[in-house]
């Protein structure tokens, strides 16, 4: 069983079983930027009182069809049926606590089983994404907090932490960078390669991306925090958010001492 195989059947199947009242193919096939290595994303809508036997359903029809070597149902304000098969095919049935599609659009989602036409009643589209201006303050002070916290890490000689944690600023990085993309769905992190500008990604790929050394995870976070922290401030200048100055220079002045480096060669002063 492949990816088209269940995808060309799997509506006729859904609607046979008298579970849905409607099965939308979503993610990157919905999107139609599907490649060799996605996912198969299904939106079912049905009442919750109809999950559990839909759940048992998914189950046996995938089984019917190939052997499942993994098969998890997670409850989170509806359910969430994670399911593989042993010819690795992943395959993510979502069903919505309240039975709807929320803000899909009509270019993201492809209806498999709709007897309702719900698909035309969505908008066409998502307006293009805008920076989130509180989510983007918060991660700056996320990130201060983080960097200040490199002393203890050195003090304590807790390495394998310093790791996690440079890892953490790493992230909040990337996150940004997909913060300032106008795209409404920017999808799942398997394919930040074709999310991101070349220009970004080749920062990314020039980290450093350093083991336990104390000198070398200095060195990591010192170069992302030149990176990321004048890169924030620019973003929230644009959107007219609060830069915390205040904490900037009191976690400058931290490692500064610490560190026993002048502030000035930290990261940038603005």
């Amino acid at each position: 069983m492949d990816a088209k195989t269940v995808i060309e059947t799997i509506g006729g199947a859904a609607g046979d079983s008298g579970l849905f009242d409607a099965l939308f193919l979503a993610g990157s096939f919905g999107k139609g930027s599907a490649d060799q290595w996605s996912d198969v994303d299904l939106v079912g809508l049905a009442p919750p009182d109809r999950h559990p036997a839909i759940a048992a359903w998914w189950r046996a029809w995938i089984e019917s069809q190939e052997p499942l070597i993994y098969f998890k149902v997670l409850n989170r304000g509806g359910m969430l049926i994670n399911a593989i098969t042993a010819g690795w095919l992943r395959l993510d049935l979502n069903l919505p606590g309240d039975g709807k599609l929320g803000n899909r659009p009509q270019d993201g989602v492809k209806p498999l089983h709709d007897p309702a036409d719900i698909h035309a009643g969505l908008v066409p589209s998502l307006p293009e994404h805008r920076p989130d201006r509180e989510q983007i303050e918060s991660m700056v002070l996320e990130f201060l907090r983080v960097m200040g916290l490199t002393p203890v890490g050195l003090g304590r000689q807790e390495y394998v932490t310093m790791v996690m944690g440079t890892g953490l600023l790493r992230d909040m990085l990337s996150q940004l960078m997909q913060e300032e993309l106008p795209i409404p769905d920017r999808g799942g992190i398997l394919h930040l390669s074709r999310l991101l500008p070349p220009e970004d990604m080749k920062i990314l790929l020039g980290l450093p991306y350093p083991g336990p050394e104390p000198e070398s995870l200095v060195a990591a976070q010192l170069a992302i925090a030149r990176i990321f922290l004048p890169r924030a401030r620019a973003l929230l200048e644009r959107i007219g958010g609060t830069w915390p100055a205040q904490f900037e220079a009191a976690v400058r002045a931290h490692l500064g001492v610490t560190l026993k480096r002048t502030e000035e060669s930290l990261w940038p002063i603005a």
